[in-house]
């Protein structure tokens, strides 16, 4: 798989994820990375980032991961442990994410998703079922 290629076709048809700023960083065999820069519109009304950019981020980076390993990932079930809150100090998220399991049906794949000063803001655990072409055709 041509990681660079794959990074380029992902940022050009992901229309929710470029409305949020996430971008993909690297990739290489069962390992992502990614990053959103932190805006004004990603903060909830106590001040915090949304929950849901952490899991997207988070979501993403991991399925990446897994979809090194040839397969072509969907989500199945996803976990996020928040253990610290972003502050307005910093400038961006940062996930890194490994292919831990890579069974036949399903792949799992665990994320760290940092600041820009390497502290973790929370870490998850995502499990992907392995679709087929003959999956995808249903979608078309």
């Amino acid at each position: 798989m041509n990681y660079e290629e794959f990074i380029r076709n992902y940022h050009n048809h992901s229309p929710f994820a470029n409305s949020i700023g996430l971008r993909l960083t690297a990739m290489e065999d069962g390992h992502a990375e990614g990053e959103i820069a932190i805006t004004p519109s990603l903060f909830n009304p106590i001040g915090s980032i949304h929950g849901g950019i952490y899991y997207t981020l988070a979501d993403t980076v991991g399925g990446c991961a897994a979809r090194t390993r040839g397969q072509i990932p969907t989500t199945i079930e996803g976990k996020i442990n928040h253990i610290r809150a972003a502050t307005h100090k910093d400038k961006k998220l940062i996930a890194k994410g490994d292919v831990i399991h890579f069974g036949r049906k399903t792949i799992v794949s665990s994320v760290e998703i940092t600041n820009d000063s390497g502290q973790t803001l929370c870490v998850g655990l995502f499990t992907f079922f392995a679709l087929n072409k003959e999956d995808l055709a249903s979608f078309v």
